[in-house]
């Protein structure tokens, strides 16, 4: 019995200890770099305090849906309204509520759930269009919605050909079509690349339009311009090379659906 006691003060010393070594050195450390720590944190709460209100009134959001979702669906008759499908309809909601900055995005999931809803269309919708949006910029929102106005649109290569064999492409799929569309239209390769990773076009290759007036805005392009008045070697020559891009068949269902 004494031996017990014995052992149970010699812990209660050891923990004595502890808090008195942790007290003397360990606390003000710790104090202090909760000190530094806290400086990111109140700028990070401010970059954060719009996200976190609009977390905090989902159900102002849900309801801000409704009302976009019936102004959409107000030449629907009632009996072709129905419950759309969880694994659409969910996740929809979810994201539709982040779009809070960009009226494209809410609007094209919006476009989303109103097409899920009605039985004339609800069979278009694929599940994937969800995370499609979520990957798209609201640039890249404006820009699809020109891109339904028609079936393809041309591009070109302003390319640096040597005379002894071979070239390099000094611009890759030129287009101005985000001009006067998109926000920041300089980042039109990226978008077409974004496109054609999600399958919404594709580009083939070798192949371009017939009609020659569909390139002559390109080709007089000031950028362009710029390129083929370059200064180059006597074995060098900058030329360009037509191609285009259209939209697939998913990319058309996808506009068709959610624009």
């Amino acid at each position: 019995m004494p031996e017990e006691l014995g052992k149970e003060l010699l812990v209660e010393s050891a923990k004595a200890v502890a808090v008195e070594g942790y007290n003397d050195t360990l606390k003000p450390t710790f104090k202090s770099i909760g000190n530094i720590i806290a400086l990111p944190f109140q700028a990070i709460d401010v970059a954060l305090a719009k996200p976190k209100l609009w977390v905090a009134e989902k159900q102002y959001n849900f309801e801000k849906t409704r009302e976009l979702l019936a102004y959409k669906m107000k030449d629907v008759p009632e009996e072709k309204i129905v419950s759309p499908e969880g694994y659409v309809a969910v996740p929809a909601l979810q994201q539709i509520s982040y779009c809070f900055d960009s009226e494209e995005l809410r609007d094209m999931y919006a476009n989303l759930l109103a097409s899920s809803m009605n039985i004339d269309t609800k069979y278009n919708v694929h599940p994937s269009f969800v995370d499609i949006i979520k990957q798209l910029t609201p640039d890249e929102a404006k820009l699809l919605k020109k891109l339904s106005h028609q079936n393809g649109y041309p591009l070109i290569d302003v390319v640096l050909t040597i005379k002894k064999g071979g070239y390099i492409t000094l611009v890759h799929n030129f287009t101005d079509i985000a001009e006067n569309v998109c926000d920041c239209p300089n980042e039109i390769f990226s978008y077409l690349d974004n496109f054609e990773r999600l399958k919404l076009i594709e580009i083939p290759y070798g192949t371009y339009f017939k009609d020659e007036k569909l390139y002559k805005e390109l080709e007089e392009h000031s950028f362009v311009k710029q390129l083929l008045n370059k200064p180059v070697k006597e074995n060098e020559k900058i030329e360009i090379k037509k191609g285009k891009f259209e939209l697939t068949a998913f990319g058309k269902n996808f506009i068709k659906v959610c624009l």
